[in-house]
């Protein structure tokens, strides 16, 4: 059973989503680069520390996303040779890293991504998020394959996935949500075959 969030919390998902809504509206009306964090707390009622305490810098309120929480825990498995093969962990690791950074509002995600594609300091700076995607990444990966989650081979097939996961959502983002991202996953691990962990 999965509690409600208290009422502060709610507040600042509620304000976290407010500044995400009015930031993409301004930058698609005036454009990224003639839009300030000024004018996005403005349209939003809250002051630029208030910006600051949700989002780093402005690049962060396109490209940030929100935080899911923790990957639930694997079930438990029967001792013995339980464990499924590596092929299908890292299948449902693609899987479960594309849901996740689509989240559950699939227009937002599709909004933002595209202002991503299209602005290249934004381009650039989802780049450097992927070194702790990666490691988040490993730790799932190690968890449903039953490795250390620091093996050359899982660190490496963890950085497959996270490009493959970014470079998956930039072309379905710059095809304007075309075609569907199930279809996308799937043709993304028919083209990766066997990833060793």
């Amino acid at each position: 059973m999965t509690t409600r969030p208290g009422l502060r919390e709610r507040k600042k998902a509620k304000t976290r989503r407010l500044l995400r809504q009015e930031a993409l509206r301004l930058f698609v009306a005036q454009g990224y680069d003639h839009t300030t964090v000024e004018q996005i707390c403005d349209a939003a009622d809250v002051s630029p520390s208030t910006f600051f305490r949700y989002f780093p810098a402005k690049e962060d309120v396109v490209l940030m996303d929100d935080d899911p929480g923790p990957y639930p825990e694997e079930p438990a498995r029967a001792a013995g040779p339980a464990r499924p093969p590596a092929d299908d962990a890292v299948r449902a690791t693609l899987r479960d890293l594309l849901a996740r950074r689509v989240g559950p509002d699939p227009d937002t995600t599709l909004a933002r991504l595209r202002l991503a594609a299209r602005v290249q300091p934004l381009r650039a700076r989802l780049w450097q998020h992927q070194e702790a995607q990666v490691t988040h990444t490993a730790a799932l990966l190690a968890r449903r394959a039953g490795r250390d989650a620091n093996a050359y081979e899982v660190r490496l097939s963890a950085a497959v996935l996270v490009a493959v996961t970014t470079e998956t959502l930039m072309y379905w983002a710059e095809r304007d949500g075309e075609p569907d991202l199930t279809a996308l996953c799937a043709r993304a691990l028919d083209h990766l075959g066997a990833l060793p962990l």
